[in-house]
């Protein structure tokens, strides 16, 4: 990797950091690119080398935010691997009422940033969005055994619907 290479990774992963941690703290809402230039010490125009806009940096977070959902529900899996699987939904349920209520800030944002109307949630947010659903459909393919993968993760999907409201 060349030297300009290097120094725009460490600039993106330092401001997804930067903005992981202002939208933790402070809220979506509260999230500046100006302010986020200077935390990390670069030029407002630095960022847009990086980002297209801010809403790709936001993307990048709710990314991370994702990756670390699916470690919490990885390790209630690990954690109860062989008891009956609606202990593990339970244990599953708990982990992830445990994150949001650890990290409300950035679990928000999954739900309240809204990209605008003529662009698309990229495709590598979507695949991560719906590789949380196979935590879930794991304990239901024991608790329906007759029901193919398609209905496991239609149920799955209503599961984590109606948790949400």
């Amino acid at each position: 990797m060349s030297k300009v290479a290097e120094r725009k990774a460490k600039l993106h992963d330092d401001l997804v950091a930067r903005a992981q941690s202002v939208i933790a703290e402070r809220g979506l809402e509260n999230l500046r690119a100006r302010d986020l230039a200077t935390d990390v010490g670069c030029s407002l125009g630095q960022i847009y080398n990086v980002f297209e806009d801010l809403d790709a940096l936001i993307l990048n977070v709710s990314l991370k935010t994702l990756i670390d959902i699916d470690d919490v529900m990885t390790e209630s899996a690990r954690r109860t691997a062989g008891e009956p699987p609606a202990a593990a939904m339970i244990d599953l349920s708990h982990s992830y009422f445990q994150f949001v209520v650890e990290n409300t800030n950035l679990w928000r944002t999954l739900f309240e940033h809204a990209l605008p109307a003529n662009r698309e949630v990229p495709d590598w947010i979507i695949e991560k969005q719906v590789a949380l659903l196979d935590h879930i459909s794991e304990p239901l393919a024991q608790l329906a055994p007759n029901k193919n993968e398609a209905e496991l993760r239609q149920t799955a999907q209503l599961l984590f619907s109606a948790v949400h409201g």
